[in-house]
């Protein structure tokens, strides 16, 4: 009897022990990495070993995604025999592989007991490739890890403007991405009224379309920069500030102005470094759109985003109309891979800045791989830059991130075209006419009403389109090819003449006419 009670007590306690291993397999598991045991300790989480086989990272992320815009995520840290690693010094470092640069904010790591660090602070400034370096560093020991999460989104997806359209299909018509203008300090100088602007270059992480990132630099931290809106004989002043990785200078487009205000480099004045600046100042004399754009190395800087429009209002308008649309127009390579230049011109491409091409492609512009060479017809000339591009964009945005023109039956809308790239564009409206009345900022007698128009590099046209037939319109460039994003139809160069009251329910088949 006492031999059968034993014999049961030892299939219970076996039993026990069968049941406890089981449910700890269900939330760890072990993982062999050389002679060494890692334990995964978390469900859900993502493990790796270090390059060296020293540590184990387990990375554990709330809600299981990464966004852009704030994040935080945890670290569990093992050494090789699977103990916690207290008092670790851990280095964090978000990066984008195929733009070749990292995050532009510096984050938190916070050490919680028992192997858990809290990273906190984690600003992704936008959707894409990201990797998250990891070095750790424990008593006289230090390996690396890599992390990959090769699409991070917005968080809330993309606020896109959708429709039912008149043949019953769920559509998209863009989202909103107005440009911002930027109101002027008023000052009294020597009895006389200044507008005073001040711009900020900055680095800046955006989206040319939905998982195409790009890094650009941008007056004030946007692509376009903000409109700067003045009279005609206003007295201008722009101070321009530098906080990002190149060196720059303001050229004002079509307007007169003393050679020192005008932004040529080594002509009148010397590129402004990061952490310098340089204040342009003049009279607006010259009526109508322009811009205004970086002149250091153009070819490379414009094509980054340093633009914007400049307009110079008339003390009376000429013209009627009851609201106005600005459209910056430009074309982007979604293969860029930006090296900045440095101050040594002796220093070699390690120290020019990170390059990285996308995967699987051969990128157009790159920094040369040896000492630059040098020409002597010019205080200093640059790297070559021979993009192809493959995005044609609105106001900094491909479609489906373009917004739409919202009108109202009877109303005149006028819309300032600004082509800010290298490539010639023609717009094109469907179904509505329109009359060009400015060109290059000079009022023009071109009574013809048409349906799409010219517009060169760094021209500039002026158009009042009337709203007279209710509905949805495609609006875009007529190089149909430009109406892509990276060869993908429809994208690009793409918006809409929307109707604020229009309903698809509404529409009539001819023949009930």
């Amino acid at each position: 009897m006492r031999h059968l009670i034993l014999l049961l007590l030892v299939a219970f306690v076996t039993s026990c022990a069968s049941t406890s291993k089981q449910e700890v397999s269900t939330t760890e598991t072990v993982h062999k990495h050389g002679d060494a045991t890692f334990t995964q300790h978390l469900a859900g989480s993502k493990l790796l070993v270090t390059e060296k086989g020293l540590f184990s990272v387990e990375m554990e992320i709330p809600a299981k995604k990464l966004m852009v815009g704030v994040n935080t995520f945890n670290l569990i840290l093992h050494e090789n025999r699977d103990r916690d690693m207290r008092g670790a010094k851990i280095t964090v470092t978000p990066w984008m592989p195929e733009m070749g640069h990292g995050v532009f904010s510096p984050l938190t790591v916070t050490e919680k007991g028992n192997g858990l660090y809290e990273v906190s602070d984690i600003v992704l400034v936008m959707g894409g490739h990201w990797e998250f370096r990891v070095n750790v560093k424990w008593a006289s020991e230090e390996d690396n890890v890599v992390f990959d999460f090769p699409l991070v989104r917005t968080s809330e997806g993309y606020d896109y403007i959708k429709v039912k359209t008149p043949a019953g299909f769920d559509a998209v018509l863009g989202t909103k991405n107005p440009l911002k203008e930027l109101k002027p300090e008023i000052i009294t100088k020597n009895g006389k009224t200044v507008k005073v602007f001040t711009l900020t270059v900055k680095d800046v992480g955006f989206e040319l379309f939905p998982d195409a990132p790009m890094m650009g630099w941008g007056f004030d931290g946007t692509i376009p920069g903000p409109t700067l809106r003045v009279k005609e004989g206003d007295r201008v002043r722009v101070v321009l500030k530098n906080e990002s990785s190149g060196k720059h200078t303001m050229h004002i487009h079509g307007q007169r102005k003393p050679i020192l205000m005008d932004g040529v480099p080594y002509l009148g004045q010397k590129p402004v470094k990061k952490g310098e600046s340089y204040v342009y100042e003049f009279t607006a004399q010259n009526l109508g759109t322009s811009f205004y754009h970086c002149h250091v190395d153009s070819a490379h800087h414009v094509d980054m985003g340093m633009y914007g429009a400049f307009i110079v209002e008339p003390e009376k308008e000429k013209f009627t109309y009851d609201r106005e649309y600005i459209m910056v127009l430009d074309e982007w390579t979604t293969k860029h891979v930006h090296v900045q230049d440095t101050d040594d011109e002796d220093a070699g491409p390690e120290k020019q800045g990170a390059v990285s091409p996308k995967k699987g492609t051969q990128p157009e512009h790159m920094h040369a791989a040896v000492k630059r060479g040098k020409r002597d017809y010019y205080p200093k000339t640059h790297n070559p830059h021979n993009p192809v591009y493959d995005t044609f964009t609105i106001n900094g945005r491909a479609f489906p991130l373009t917004e739409p023109v919202y009108v109202k039956e009877g109303e005149k809308i006028r819309i300032r075209f600004i082509n800010a790239g290298y490539q010639p564009h023609y717009m094109h409206t469907h179904s509505h006419r329109f009359r060009v009345i400015t060109r290059d900022g000079s009022y023009v007698n071109e009574p013809q009403m048409i349906d799409t128009v010219h517009i060169g590099p760094s021209q500039r046209v002026d158009i009042i389109l009337e709203a007279n037939n209710p509905g949805i319109w495609p609006f875009h460039c007529h190089r149909l090819n430009h109406v892509a994003n990276d060869h993908i139809y429809p994208g690009g160069m793409l918006t809409w003449i929307v109707y604020e009251d229009y309903k698809a329910t509404d529409e009539k088949k001819d023949d009930e006419y």
